[in-house]
Order: C-alpha cells, then sequence, then structure tokens
C-alpha cells in the first residue's frame, strides 16, 4: 500500500489538546548540485506537546506563514495537518521517522473534552405496532 500524498489523522484521536512549545528551528533549501544550503527558507519547524501522545511533537510549517509569536504553553491548533512516514535503516533493523505537516498553527483551541450526551430511550418508545 503507498500513500503519496500522507496521512489526514483524526486530530482529536492522534493528539488530544496541543499545546504551543517554541520554534525549534528553520530548514532552508539544500542545493544538491552544488552540495551546499541556500539561503532560501523551505519551511520552520516548531514544537507542540501532545496530551494524548504524552510527547513533544515537531509540527512543520510552510515558509509563506509569518513567524509564530504564540505565548508558551498556550493551546493551539493544527490546520490541515498531514502525517507522513519515512524508514531509516539502522543495521538489520529499520525505524519509522513521522513526520507532521501542517498549512498554519493557530492559537486557540476547539475542546476536544465535551462528551455529547445521547439521551436513551425505552426500547419500545416510538413503536405503534400492535
Amino acid at each position: 500500500m503507498k500513500f503519496n500524498v500522507g496521512i489526514t489523522p483524526d486530530v482529536e484521536m492522534t493528539f488530544g489538546e496541543l499545546f504551543f512549545m517554541g520554534l525549534d528551528r528553520e530548514r532552508y533549501y539544500y542545493d544538491r548540485e552544488k552540495g551546499e544550503r541556500t539561503n532560501k527558507l523551505e519551511a520552520r519547524v516548531y514544537n507542540v506537546a501532545s496530551s494524548v501522545q504524552g510527547e513533544q511533537l515537531q509540527v512543520e510549517i510552510p515558509e509563506y506563514v509569518d513567524l509564530k509569536e504564540i505565548k508558551f504553553n498556550s493551546p493551539v491548533q493544527l490546520k490541515n495537518p498531514i502525517l507522513t512516514a519515512r524508514a531509516q535503516a539502522n543495521g538489520n533493523f529499520a525505524n519509522v521517522i513521522w513526520t507532521i505537516k501542517a498549512e498554519d498553527i493557530i492559537e486557540g483551541v476547539k475542546s476536544f473534552n465535551k462528551k455529547t450526551e445521547h439521551v436513551k430511550e425505552p426500547a419500545l418508545a416510538g413503536s405503534d405496532k400492535k
């Protein structure tokens, strides 16, 4: 099976609540012909904490999005996140390295913890059969 575009996760189930941890690094284009890094910005990588994963995640945001000035530990949302995976050989084994890319990081949170209460009807309620 091939996922050429990536996997769009169920954000609530996969990440839970996300909290902003700050800018990790800026990634620049690499010129393979010259064998050197250019000064052209490719993406910014931010750290966010996930309540479900229980750890810090790195989220890649494209260069055209302005630098985020979000207060540390503020709740955030990811706009259209996509997960991609690649394998990295390690002797006779391989490690899967997951990458999270999103269109933007938005300050504020949509509460995932609200549980909808379903009203249960009696088994025969509403049936007019005789």
